[in-house]
């Protein structure tokens, strides 16, 4: 019962965001400059800055950049484990991408002709008065060729080479924790959809926030048709005493 009423408060709360919705043009964060992070920490994002030519925190507040390092070190990592070359798309879909703080970490990793940050989500008000398309514009400002769209992916239909999915929703609790209606939640929607959008020779890559979670994106992932070629646990940059991140790599197999 107390779900249920949560779900609906988010979803009048959705709609009433969606319906009164202006967007004022790109309001990027004011730079953090310095990160005040543990020396571990710090010598990792030392080596991403390194090896990658980025400073994050030149571009955005000290959270975002702490995710865009996350994220790029996740997919440094994993490619690297897999002995696998990073794919240059020519359209890249990341779906599911909330704030999208994390774009530069992508166009900087898979250098996509394409940048394209898909969610259902686009006008809830943040701190000072901005709301989240305004504050992705100000992370896209910089980033050639990128746009973010407003949209449910389940019903998105544009050809993808790659796409990229951090923590889809599978279940009912985080969907409630990010202050949306449970009627969003359509897992088998969501894989089917984006195996009808990768190109023949596209993939997905994944990430989920434990191996419980893993193991119910990958029965809906396979269920729609998907393959799942890849597979690493990876800890987190700065919430190390949280579980590790499952990443895993997907395709869809040709017809027989």
């Amino acid at each position: 019962m107390l779900r249920r009423l949560r779900s609906e408060l988010h979803d009048v709360a959705l709609a009433w965001s969606e319906r009164t919705a202006s967007v004022r043009g790109p309001r990027p964060e004011a730079p953090a400059g310095v990160l005040h992070v543990r020396p571990a920490v710090q010598q990792r994002i030392d080596a991403l800055r390194h090896a990658y030519g980025v400073a994050f925190e030149r571009q955005m507040g000290e959270r975002s950049a702490l995710a865009a390092y996350e994220y790029l070190g996740w997919l440094d990592g994993a490619f690297d484990a897999w002995a696998l070359p990073p794919p240059r798309p020519a359209e890249l879909h990341d779906v599911g991408c909330g704030g999208f703080a994390y774009a530069a970490a992508l166009q900087r990793y898979f250098a996509p002709a394409c940048l394209v940050g898909i969610d259902v989500e686009g006008h809830r008000r943040l701190r000072g008065g901005v709301n989240r398309h305004e504050r992705i514009l100000g992370h896209l400002a910089h980033l050639p060729a990128a746009e973010f769209v407003v949209a449910d992916y389940t019903t998105f239909a544009r050809r993808a080479d790659f796409a990229t999915a951090f923590f889809p929703f599978v279940t009912p609790a985080p969907v409630l924790a990010w202050r949306l209606p449970l009627r969003l939640l359509r897992p088998g929607a969501l894989f089917e959809a984006l195996h009808a959008n990768l190109a023949p020779a596209g993939a997905l890559f994944m990430a989920n926030h434990s191996a419980d979670e893993h193991a119910v994106a990958a029965e809906y992932a396979c269920g729609a048709g998907l393959e799942c070629v890849r597979t690493r646990a990876a800890p987190r940059l700065v919430a190390n005493d949280a579980p590790d991140v499952v990443l895993s790599l997907w395709i869809a197999p040709p017809p027989a």
